[in-house]
Order: structure tokens, then C-alpha cells, then sequence
């Protein structure tokens, strides 16, 4: 006899009860199974014996008048005639009987009370959680709004020193003719001003674009983070 012919013959045992408490004793003897693995089939099989005693079991534990077999616990009432015996890799080794418990599958199919638990959690945390991530993603955007600021604010004081250069040119060339040691001395700094200016310009210029780059990209990876999961 193999698990599906054991399950077979268990449910046409049980034709007699009700159709849900039928449902869960299968429920329960199948998770039974799928916990103690395909390699402990044949020892389960050997354990759980002949159906028909399982369905006396089943039958007993809801009340029909097999009470000879059983004995009162502080877990309730269980069948002595299928004490669990240990298994490797099954929910025995965890104090599990192979006798069927309906209050257990009960509680096992519906678990309300973590989902209100979660719950509770969710709204309690959240009046918490919001502000607090609002308020780090606002300093981020700060930081990222300061360090762009000073990088646009140097280049434009490199653009804005090559211009005052030029300016310093025209207005020596005009100081010439009435001075031309003044003249000649504006236009040499006018030069140095606008080649300095036009030189920061350029790589100040290159360099806060790659950093704004940089910075753009490292943002909008931040964003998609909690969006996008790894692949297990």
C-alpha cells in the first residue's frame, strides 16, 4: 500500500461523518505525510497501520463510542493506540501524535490571529515609520541640493573671472593712449584673470558634470531599490 491508496481508502472510511470534519482529518494525515517526506513513506505507512484503525481513531476523537481507547491528557483526549513513535525528518521529533486532533487543523487553517497581529503592527508602526522616512528623504534631498548648488556656484565664479578679464583688456586698451603704463598693466592682468577664468571654466565645468551625474544615478538607484528584488 502506497500514501495515495492509504488516503483512498481512509476518505471512503470516513463517508460517514460530515463532510467538513472529513476534510480536515484528510488535511491533517496528508500534511502528515508531506512533512515526514517521500523518503519516510513506508515508515508513516507502517506507523499509521490499517486505515480502518485510523478511522475508528478519527471517529473517536469526535465523539463515537470508542472511549475505551482513549486517555485524558492536558491536551485533551488522544488515542493510546497510535502513540507516535520517533521518526528522522517527520513532525514527530517535534511531539506530534498520529492521532487526529480537530481543534489542531482548526487552528492550523485558520490563522486570524497572526493576520490581526500583523495588523496592529502595520498601524501601529506607521504613524512612527512615515514621518521618520519622510524626514531622511528630505535631508537627502537636501544634501543633494547643497552639494549641487556649490558645484554650479563654481563654475559660474570660473566664467565669471574670465569675463572680468576680458573686461580688464578693454579698459587697458582704452588707458593707453592717456597712460600707457596703466594700460599695459590692466591688460596683463585682464589676460592672466581670463585665461585662469576660462581654464577653471572648462575643467570645473567637466568635473561637476560628472559628479552630477554620479550623484543622479546613485538617487535614482536609491528609488528603485525597495521596487526591485533580487532574483532567489
Amino acid at each position: 500500500m502506497n500514501r495515495d491508496c492509504f488516503m483512498k481508502e481512509l476518505e471512503m472510511l470516513l463517508s460517514d461523518i460530515s463532510a467538513e470534519e472529513r476534510a480536515e482529518a484528510l488535511q491533517y494525515y496528508n500534511d502528515y505525510f508531506a512533512d515526514a517526506g517521500a523518503e519516510n513513506e513506508g515508515k508513516v505507512l507502517e506507523e499509521l497501520g490499517d486505515p480502518g484503525k485510523v478511522a475508528e481513531t478519527i471517529k473517536a476523537g469526535l465523539g463515537s463510542n470508542n472511549e475505551e481507547h482513549q486517555e485524558y491528557r492536558e491536551t485533551g483526549y488522544t488515542d493510546t493506540r497510535f502513540e507516535e513513535k520517533e521518526m528522522p525528518g517527520s513532525r514527530k521529533a517535534a511531539g506530534a501524535d498520529t492521532g487526529y486532533h480537530p481543534e489542531y487543523v482548526q487552528k492550523k487553517s485558520h490563522p486570524i490571529g497572526k493576520i490581526f497581529l500583523i495588523l496592529a503592527i502595520i498601524f501601529i508602526g506607521l504613524p512612527i515609520a512615515l514621518p521618520l522616512g519622510i524626514g531622511i528623504l528630505f535631508l537627502l534631498v537636501g544634501i543633494l541640493a547643497s552639494i549641487v548648488a556649490v558645484l554650479v556656484s563654481v563654475v559660474i565664479l570660473s566664467a565669471a573671472a574670465a569675463f572680468c578679464g576680458g573686461c580688464f583688456v578693454v579698459v587697458g586698451a582704452v588707458k593707453l593712449i592717456p597712460n600707457a603704463p596703466v594700460g599695459l598693466l590692466l591688460m596683463g592682468i585682464g589676460l592672466i584673470m581670463g585665461a585662469v577664468g576660462v581654464v577653471a571654466t572648462v575643467l570645473l565645468g567637466k568635473f561637476s558634470w560628472i559628479c552630477l551625474r554620479s550623484l543622479f544615478r546613485g538617487a535614482v538607484a536609491l528609488c528603485r531599490r525597495p521596487f526591485h528584488r533580487k532574483a532567489v
